[in-house]
């Protein structure tokens, strides 16, 4: 009887230890973490506006934020960021860190980490050079990830790292801190819209 109490003592810590028990399975997610039906956009750089040509970007609803801003990532990583003005192909990508929710009494606050992965320092050469272009890269970022059109924001801040640390100071963007919705939110808007909102 020893032996049968021992056993099923090490077969349920084995259980334990190997996550047999899927507990997640069963809890339920936190609503903010979800989706939800919003209207996603992706845009295309302008050099008299910034952002044009707002293009839906459609996912399910049931979609996991983390997934969401993934997707995103990859369609900015794979347009934008694919090639340099000189065409040579670039390897940056986009990995979210991690989303934190901050509660206030109306609903909770989603604060995105996500970290642009440039082994090859392109970015730096290439799209945050220059007046024009450093404002285009921070409004093509800010608008992606954070969607400012929505009300709330898909993001309501953005931590933005380079290759896992704080950018460093650049002449003519500034994207130290929390990047908020209502830096991009204006020209997002016109871009969608066609007029100032």
């Amino acid at each position: 009887m020893v032996r049968v109490i021992f056993f099923s003592l090490i077969m349920v810590a084995t259980s334990l230890t190997f996550g047999c028990f899927d507990s997640s399975e069963k809890a339920p997610r936190e609503p903010s973490q979800i989706l939800g039906e919003v209207e996603l956009y992706t845009f295309s750089p302008d050099q008299q506006h910034l952002l044009s040509n707002p293009q839906p970007f459609r996912l399910s609803p049931h979609t996991l934020l983390k997934d969401a801003l993934d997707s995103l990532g990859q369609h900015l990583a794979k347009t934008y960021f694919q090639k340099t003005y000189t065409d040579k192909i670039t390897k940056i990508r986009f990995e979210v860190v991690g989303v934190n929710q901050v509660a206030i009494s109306s609903r909770s606050l989603r604060i995105a980490t996500i970290n642009m992965v440039d082994p090859d320092r392109d970015a730096m050469r290439y799209f945050f050079q220059g007046s024009a272009g450093a404002r285009t890269t921070f409004y093509m970022i800010g608008a992606t990830f954070m969607q400012p059109h929505l009300n709330p924001p898909l993001l309501d801040g953005l931590v933005f790292l380079y290759n896992g640390e704080m950018l460093p100071e650049l002449d003519h963007i500034n994207v130290e801190g929390i990047l908020i919705p209502r830096l991009v939110q204006r020209l997002t808007k016109r871009a969608i819209y066609g007029i100032k909102k």
